[in-house]
């Protein structure tokens, strides 16, 4: 039942760097990915390059990465973030000039 809407962002997420549909945050377009930690895929990494330019919107991106992550793999957007995103917001945390999120797929 939800394959259709899965299948669709599944191509949404499988086109490649930022064009001009691809989401804005703040005005401004990020690129990012997210990826399993370990063996257990319901942990995720979220990664957004060069979040330094604008970090309070690339926490909205990162945020945006991980939503696209679970759903691709458990199909729900439900997630236990390892930071609350409204601490984030407030004070984002940048490794280098990039901003990376934790997460874990909730079923």
């Amino acid at each position: 039942m939800r394959a259709g809407p899965v299948l669709a962002l599944a191509a949404l997420v499988a086109s490649c760097g930022p064009g001009k549909d691809d989401p804005e945050f703040g005005g401004m377009q990020f690129r990012g990915s997210a990826k399993p930690v370990g063996d257990d895929r319901a942990n995720f990494v979220a990664t957004v390059n060069n979040a330094a330019r604008a970090p309070y919107s690339a926490v909205d991106a990162g945020l945006y990465e991980g939503t696209k992550y679970c759903v691709n793999y458990l199909g729900t957007s439900d997630i236990a973030w390892a930071v609350d995103p409204e601490a984030l917001r407030a004070q984002p945390r940048l490794s280098g000039s990039d901003l990376v999120l934790r997460g874990r797929c909730v079923e």
